[in-house]
């Protein structure tokens, strides 16, 4: 499983771009960049120090990247006002520049999560996947929606994704993943569906202990998104990196995983549970899938999830 090489154009798009603002804005030169977390044909972010703080920089580009960097500048500032004394914060805004598409944050030091999961015992992991999930559920609280639920976008995206896998054991797992998405779409076309301003890359490692808080690193979703999407990028990272030994899978993760973590996040319903999650899901072990960027434990993993999504338990429930 190689990354694509319209990720690796991305990569180098998005730190030219980059390149050519902090040519013209010595302001946002003071940003050096250490590390390029993830870049698509719309957004980057990058990992590095903005004046000599530990800091990560969102690139908006394209089409309507000053409105989506608006965006996302007042969203991070009324999160960060709404939760200033709660225990699950958002990382503070440091710098933001709206017509260049640029917002720059806070990288917060402390224990990042994946690592605490990773450590912990079972039930101490449990515990720590219900904190998380209480996590989104503070920052979803604060604006959010319920409309009928689509799907045909994120089935046709996920197929054109699959359809560049390369690597000839991948590509029947790939064809055998679209048609799966193609076949369960009719099970959450105009379902209701809760979206918020989400936080768009819900990972472990967005996650750190700090302060006596939980903050979450590099929010950068600037638009209407399905929480249960998080919710399933969450999980399926975290089955990837941390796999519960012995576990049982559900839809190709752990199903305690699920649990716990859905513990404190009731905003999403028995419905959204049970058809749009498993959905999901599968979108996510598509893009995964498409990325390839794994390690060989990872892609390995990947390969059994995806298996048993589409021969084990990976039909909705409802």
């Amino acid at each position: 499983m190689t990354r694509d090489l319209s990720d690796l154009v991305h990569l180098l798009d998005a730190a030219e771009v980059l390149r050519d603002i902090q040519a013209r804005r010595p302001a946002v030169a003071l940003f050096q960049s250490d590390t390029l977390l993830s870049a698509s044909d719309r957004e980057a972010v990058f990992r590095g120090r903005y004046d000599g703080a530990p800091a990560v920089l969102t690139l908006f580009y394209g089409d309507g990247h000053a409105d989506r960097a608006r965006v996302q500048k007042r969203d991070l500032e009324r999160l960060v006002a709404a939760l200033a004394d709660a225990p699950y914060r958002v990382a503070p805004l440091v710098a933001a520049w709206p017509g260049e598409g640029i917002t720059v944050t806070a990288d917060v030091a402390g224990e990042r999560l994946d690592g605490a999961l990773a450590a912990a015992p079972p039930g101490a992991r449990d515990a720590l996947l219900a904190e998380a999930g209480a996590w989104l559920a503070h920052v979803v609280a604060q604006a959010h929606r319920q409309v009928a639920f689509g799907g045909r976008h994120w089935v046709r995206r996920a197929t054109q994704a699959l359809a560049d896998v390369e690597g000839r054991a991948d590509r029947p797992l790939a064809r055998r993943l679209a048609t799966r998405l193609e076949a369960l779409l009719p099970t959450v076309a105009g379902k209701p569906v809760t979206q918020a301003h989400c936080h768009g890359d819900f990972r472990p490692e967005m996650l750190v202990h700090a302060d006596g808080a939980l903050f979450g690193l590099g929010c950068r979703t600037a638009r209407w998104q399905p929480v249960v999407r998080d919710v399933a990028r969450f999980l399926v990272a975290l089955h990837l990196a941390c796999p519960r030994p012995g576990g049982q899978l559900r839809f190709g993760v752990d199903a305690a995983h699920i649990e716990a973590l859905l513990t404190r996040l009731t905003i999403l319903d028995r419905r959204e549970r049970a058809l749009l999650l498993p959905f999901f899901i599968g979108v996510e072990l598509a893009d995964t899938l498409a990325r390839g960027d794994l390690t060989p434990q990872e892609a390995d993993a990947l390969g059994a999830a995806v298996g048993h999504f589409l021969d084990g338990d990976g039909t909705p429930l409802l």
